[in-house]
């Protein structure tokens, strides 16, 4: 405005003076111009204002713009993404390309989520404009098990919000819960068949054969210790998991433990006519740990020497001082465990193929035991094996230091 004012001042000013009009008449002149463009100016200013505050109260900002705007949004760490009543992907957070390894944005929600039960859902919320949860499973380097949760936006065209929780992890410990108490109908329903077997026969048949009944009584009492085994196990499983992730810091004599564990088991190796012979002795040596549960680390590992291993033979217990750990081997010359399963050893009830011939003797749940008890004590177990040959059990239980304390 200020320019204007000189572009047409200045040449007026001076054409007037070429034509000798009086200066007073040229002052008047030009404080008129200023007059009048000073006015002109404040009321541009003032439209002007008026103007953008009508500018600023249309923009009144939707709920779609304010959720795809949101921290809530942008910087979930759960995969959220806006589709549209196309099923086209308007708006994504970061978690979301994260987990489609793009940006999908654009593109058909089915490109990044190939499941027909999603298309439903978004199908029937936008008919009912009601809130929705689904389960659905995507193949990717595995299969993995979601949760979309939708929700309806407000908006001039049907919007749907979905957000995306994986519950893979819920699902394997549900098969896990499943499989187990299948597990364990089936270990203790076998045993249970055969008391009963056993007990109609000697009321019946066999009533009074009695070689026969003292033959069936011993089997009772073998098949009733069987399921007092599997028991035990599950009690102390039981008790071993809920103190997992409580990390223990006695100081525990480990020698002392490996003596107990041989006390434990002398017995039932004497039986099968089998040695038990420490390669050096085990002194003054003290891990972090609970000490209790250490003696049956040991007991789980020479029990499954034993059961496994041939009848006359040998089991050795060798010791090795690592920087960081103390060592612990039981190497036994029994039926050995093929390659392809020993990563399979610690799951519950899992037996090896080539050990069914000494199921009876043998709850399946020692090794699972072991697992725990070292996973609590920040232990580590190595299995190497050969079919026919044997097996090596090494445990490795972090030192004890006074630090600790």
């Amino acid at each position: 405005m200020k320019k204007l004012f000189l572009i047409v001042s200045i040449p007026t000013v001076y054409l007037l003076f070429v034509f000798n009009v009086p200066q007073i008449y040229i002052f008047t002149l030009v404080s008129l111009y200023g007059v009048a463009f000073y006015f002109t100016n404040k009321k541009l200013q003032s439209n002007e204002i008026i103007v953008q505050s009508k500018l600023d109260t249309s923009k009144n900002p939707t709920e779609y713009s304010i959720i795809k705007k949101s921290a809530l949004f942008t910087h979930n760490e759960q995969p959220m993404v806006i589709v549209d009543s196309g099923f086209i992907i308007r708006s994504s957070n970061q978690a979301f390309k994260n987990f489609c390894g793009g940006n999908p944005d654009g593109q058909p929600i089915a490109i990044s989520l190939r499941s027909p039960d999603i298309d439903s859902a978004i199908e029937s919320i936008n008919a009912k404009n009601v809130f929705r949860s689904v389960e659905f499973s995507i193949f990717q380097s595995v299969e993995k098990y979601l949760l979309a949760q939708l929700f309806t936006i407000k908006h001039k065209s049907k919007f749907v919000l979905l957000s995306i929780t994986d519950i893979s992890d819920l699902k394997a410990v549900d098969k896990l819960k499943t499989n187990f108490v299948s597990n364990v109908s089936h270990e203790l329903r076998t045993p249970l068949a055969s008391i009963l077997g056993f007990i109609e026969t000697i009321e019946g048949p066999a009533k009074d054969d009695e070689k026969k009944k003292k033959e069936f009584f011993q089997t009772i009492k073998s098949e009733a210790e069987r399921m007092q085994r599997l028991v035990n196990d599950l009690l102390s499983l039981s008790r071993v998991e809920e103190s997992e992730f409580q990390l223990p810091n006695e100081k525990v004599d480990l020698g002392a433990c490996i003596h107990s564990a041989l006390d434990a088991l002398n017995v039932i190796a004497k039986k099968r006519k089998i040695s038990i012979e420490l390669s050096q002795q085990v002194t003054s040596i003290f891990v972090r740990g609970n000490t209790d549960q250490i003696i049956e680390v040991f007991e789980n590992l020479l029990e499954n020497a034993v059961t496994y291993g041939d009848e006359e033979g040998k089991i050795s217990i060798e010791h090795q001082s690592l920087a960081e750990y103390e060592k612990i081997s039981i190497i036994d010359n029994g039926i050995g465990i093929p390659t392809n399963e020993i990563a399979r050893l610690t799951e519950r009830f899992f037996r090896a193929q080539n050990s069914v011939d000494y199921r009876r003797n043998s709850s399946g749940l020692g090794l699972a035991i072991v697992k725990h008890i070292l996973n609590r004590h920040e232990g580590k177990l190595e299995v190497t094996s050969e079919v026919g040959k044997g097996s090596k059990f090494s445990v490795s239980i972090p030192k004890y230091s006074d630090d600790m304390n």
